[in-house]
């Protein structure tokens, strides 16, 4: 007879080995995660593919369509303070973009969803960390 107990220890520690290696994998990408979420922003998107807020009210739309700009959906694309200080960091199941200015503060509160990736960038994300992690979980199981 042959356990499975050798085989359970070595593959029940690999939960914590793919987080760790994921949030390492993510935090080094940080600028491609960051720049998916900018997009998502300047589209006026949230994380979950929907548009955040329509419109901006009557008297801002005004001025901003005397400047050109669109007035469809609040874009989210603001004067560069914000988005030139975001960075990723690691959190206990995954990473977060933050910038830690105050503004984040509102963004959070009034947008729930406002700082994620939407299941299309999330799946791109997924892909190229797949193609990252595989070789290390090869190793990490081969020994």
């Amino acid at each position: 007879m042959v356990s499975f107990e050798i085989f359970v220890k070595r593959f029940g520690k690999i939960e914590p080995f793919v987080k760790k290696e994921s949030a390492k994998i993510l935090k080094a990408k940080g600028a491609e995660i960051v720049g998916m979420v900018q997009e998502q922003h300047h589209r006026g998107v949230n994380a979950d593919g929907k548009i955040m807020q329509k419109g901006y009210s009557t008297s801002y739309g005004k001025k901003r369509k005397k400047k050109g700009l669109q007035i469809g959906f609040v874009d989210q694309h603001f004067s560069g303070k914000y988005h030139d200080k975001q960075k990723v960091f690691i959190v206990k199941d995954g990473i977060d973009i933050k910038s830690g200015l105050d503004y984040e503060k509102y963004l959070r509160t009034n947008f729930p969803k406002s700082v994620g990736l939407t299941p299309k960038n999330a799946e791109k994300a997924a892909i190229a960390l797949t193609n990252l992690l595989a070789p290390k979980m090869k190793k990490y199981l081969v020994g």
